[in-house]
């Protein structure tokens, strides 16, 4: 089976695109895989070796130079030690508003030319039996799907998770509810090219089932759940680990949870939070977060070393942000950070609004202590340092829930039914 998959996200094992993208495609028999992504960043896995990549900076180039976007990349090897880099993008628009950033980029990628001839001549030369491309809630990466569809005319099987369709959003820039409606257009047609769509909640499933009539399906996320890393003891002081983005305002749901541990720090050392991400932190969000000894921030590190870390610490959290426009973003998102917590030989610690999906699914099933009241999150450590074998309580949920509902080998068998069963009705 030939794959093409058409994302955002270079394929980087240790960021949270790419690592989707392996924790899928790692256990498929006898594939082929190649890549279309449009990011500035170099690929990093053990899957892929055939790439061709469009970056911010190369459309740019393209309006500036009045020359075409992209160019294909070919592995000898599968490229496993490629070095992290900023995204050119992000560094130079550091300091612009969401709105007027997610604007530019997208005046850029309109106004500047992809080189369609070489697209099309790599795609056509992998002859890929079916391509695989999450719907991004952007235009030009809905606009390359629907390209590439055109011009190979196979299945296409998507996957979907935040909200950026249904009009519960909470904003009050005119340029955003433009966008959104235009985008929402855009979203519409897109799904026509859709054979498939997978969504990690019930209610997004329900929510585009809907809105689109789409053939919809859940996609879990997998995991090892070893009973090797079942936790036997807990740690003094107990070890809290956040890895992830601390984007929308993340950051500030763990700087509530660093100033609480450093009043209940007050006398001696109980608890200390270690924060793992790829995105830079400002100077404020520095200060605010990082002492040194109650809370430290360190750059993301790769999928091995973190897996070290995380079974040598005592809780894993997942975290989103209160604030009334972020709530409504991710209401029906599910991280997939949630199942590598439940997979990490900690007990799992969800601080998220109630509504939040992913945090709705831990607690349904109770592998996870929630805390959906920032007002509580003090009292939430107290109780657990008075009692910390609730820690191994939760972590031994956590791994019954993951060994229930998300081993890999079934997940696995689903999945490439799916992309046969495609492939084969065509």
């Amino acid at each position: 089976m030939r794959i093409l998959v058409i994302s955002k996200e270079a394929w980087r094992d240790e960021q949270n695109g790419g690592n989707v993208l392996t924790n899928m495609f790692s256990s498929f028999p006898d594939s082929e895989f190649a890549q279309i992504y449009c990011n500035e960043q170099e690929p990093n896995n053990a899957i892929c070796k055939k790439y061709y990549q469009i970056s911010d900076r190369m459309m740019v180039g393209s309006i500036l130079h009045k020359t075409k976007a992209g160019h294909k990349i070919i592995y000898d090897r599968v490229p496993t030690d490629t070095v992290a880099t900023i995204e050119s993008f992000k560094a130079t628009a550091g300091k612009l508003g969401g709105n007027i950033k997610r604007i530019l980029r997208e005046l850029v990628w309109s106004m500047g030319k992809w080189n369609t001839h070489e697209i099309v001549s790599f795609v056509k030369d992998f002859n890929p039996d079916i391509i695989f491309a999450p719907c991004y809630g952007n235009h030009y990466m809905q606009r390359l799907t629907v390209m590439v569809h055109n011009v190979l005319n196979i299945p296409v099987i998507s996957y979907i998770s935040d909200d950026f369709y249904t009009n519960r959003q909470f904003r009050f820039s005119i340029i955003f509810w433009i966008n959104h409606f235009l985008l929402r257009n855009r979203t519409r047609k897109t799904f026509k090219h859709y054979s498939l769509v997978y969504t990690m909640t019930d209610e997004q499933k329900t929510q585009c089932e809907k809105d689109f009539g789409a053939n919809m399906k859940i996609l879990r996320k997998s995991g090892e759940f070893d009973v090797k890393y079942l936790k036997k003891h807990v740690n003094t002081p107990i070890r809290f680990v956040y890895a992830g983005g601390i984007y929308l305002n993340r950051w500030k749901t763990l700087r509530v949870l660093a100033d609480a541990m450093r009043r209940i720090n007050a006398d001696r050392i109980k608890c200390v939070l270690d924060i793992y991400t790829n995105n830079s932190l400002t100077g404020h969000m520095q200060q605010a977060i990082d002492d040194g000894t109650t809370a430290r921030v360190h750059k993301a590190v790769s999928m091995a070393d973190l897996k070290d870390i995380y079974h040598n610490s005592d809780i894993a959290l997942h975290v989103e942000s209160f604030d009334i426009v972020n709530r409504h973003a991710v209401r029906m998102s599910f991280s997939t950070k949630i199942i590598d917590c439940m997979d990490s030989g900690c007990a799992v610690m969800a601080i998220c609004d109630k509504k939040q999906a992913g945090g709705t699914y831990l607690r349904r099933n109770g592998c996870a202590i929630c805390v959906n009241d920032l007002s509580k999150i003090e009292s939430t450590l107290k109780a657990i340092i008075s009692n910390m074998q609730v820690l191994i309580e939760y972590q031994h949920k956590a791994f019954n829930i993951g060994q229930k509902y998300h081993l890999q080998e079934e997940i696995t068998r689903n999945l490439v039914k799916d992309f046969k069963d495609m492939i084969n009705i065509r």
